[in-house]
């Protein structure tokens, strides 16, 4: 690991990272005589891990990260639902591709899986040396990761973005997803991590695709091979899941829309993606409000992935009149949520101008009869609408 051991060393002695007190901060190290790149760099990694706590807890002051490779590092619940995966099919050596900073690595290394783990970013690749340090079962290498693979299984994480963004054209990843496959078809268990938007005709018609949620946020999708019937899964991190089989590059089913009753669902995000949709409406007897829109109606239904708001009013949707009725409510703190209409939620409220003492959410949809705002109040979890 090449990192300068004075940043470490000086790493170790900084107070909590504290961003109003970074220039009287700089200005004592340096009468004490740290060099000011010293500085420059230990500071940094106090900002970096002041903001990895988030994702991965007290563990990150142990950590080192770039600013771009945190912000695309796994998740610790969906790194230790990669290792299960891998786990659970009798796998003990992996190679993975594109570490990063060692999220994935980590995960796989604590669940006993011995791992190859290959980057050809230098600094990304002695992070991770650093981040991996205490697990002897994983080795950090930079180099190409699809070179010479010997290993039983393969986890790779392409470059899904460039200086100008999101690489929408999965052949323009680094490494392109159609090579990742190639070599994933060698191993007994691939897993590849893949952008959540992709359309469903990039997917392999034999793979099972899963996309993962967690508390309501879309955290990432994935190609798996070698596990068994092909389909598209909507998995809740510690939770439950939904499968959809069959080849998972088809469209998704479409379901008859329905009039809006007392009760409209919103689904969870992963069950939109996978095209969960029909198989949760069939399941409870819901269907869409509008042609195509993803809010639900029917039931009564009671599902991990479904949140319940019961309808109070459906009130049209103008501003003028709209702001009227919520005055008339007594409503000044807004929650507003929307499908299928271009409307900003936080320039809508501010344009509402509400000053009222209560608090309500307003869902903006299509029904079949048109465009509405749709007064609602959330439901508890465990409840029955």
């Amino acid at each position: 690991m090449s990192f300068d051991p004075l940043v470490l060393d000086l790493l170790s002695q900084l107070p909590s990272y504290d961003g109003s007190a970074v220039f009287s901060l700089t200005a004592r190290l340096r009468e004490e005589g740290w060099a000011s790149e010293v500085i420059s760099a230990a500071l940094t990694q106090s900002r970096l891990r002041a903001q990895a706590k988030g994702k991965f807890g007290s563990r990150a002051e142990r950590m080192l990260f770039t600013a771009d490779a945190l912000e695309q590092a796994s998740r610790p619940d969906a790194a230790a639902h990669h290792a299960s995966v891998f786990a659970d099919a009798g796998i003990s050596s992996l190679r993975e591709v594109g570490c990063g900073i060692g999220a994935d690595t980590l995960a796989f290394a604590q669940a006993g899986i011995g791992v190859t783990a290959r980057e050809l970013d230098p600094e990304r690749a002695d992070f991770a040396a650093y981040n991996l340090r205490d697990y002897d079962g994983a080795v950090v290498e930079q180099a190409d990761g699809l070179a010479d693979i010997t290993e039983d299984a393969l986890w790779a994480d392409p470059a899904r973005r460039d200086p100008h963004g999101r690489i929408i054209n999965p052949e323009k990843w680094q490494p392109p997803l159609s090579v990742v496959l190639e070599a994933a078809r060698r191993v007994r268990v691939a897993g590849i991590k893949i952008a959540p938007g992709i359309d469903y005709s990039h997917l392999p018609q034999d793979a099972m695709v899963e996309w993962l949620s967690s508390r309501g946020e879309l955290v990432e999708s994935i190609i798996w091979l070698g596990r068994g019937t092909p389909g598209r899964r909507a998995v809740l991190l510690g939770g439950a899941s939904l499968t959809v089989p069959g080849n998972p590059s088809k469209p998704a089913e479409m379901v008859e829309p329905a009039p809006l009753g007392n009760v409209i669902y919103e689904p969870d995000p992963a069950i939109i993606r996978a095209g969960g949709i029909a198989t949760l409406c069939a399941t409870l007897d819901l269907a869409p409000v509008a042609p195509g829109i993803a809010y639900l109606t029917g039931g009564p239904a009671r599902s991990p992935f479904l949140t319940g708001f019961s309808v109070t009013d459906v009130l049209p949707l103008q501003e003028k009149k709209l702001s009227r009725e919520l005055r008339s409510r007594d409503i000044g703190t807004l929650e507003i949520k929307k499908r299928g209409v271009n409307i900003a939620p936080d320039a809508l409220r501010s344009r509402l101008k509400l000053k009222g003492s209560r608090s309500a959410t307003l869902i903006l949809t299509p029904l079949l009869d048109g465009r509405k705002a749709v007064l609602v109040e959330r439901l508890p979890p465990d409840s029955e609408p």
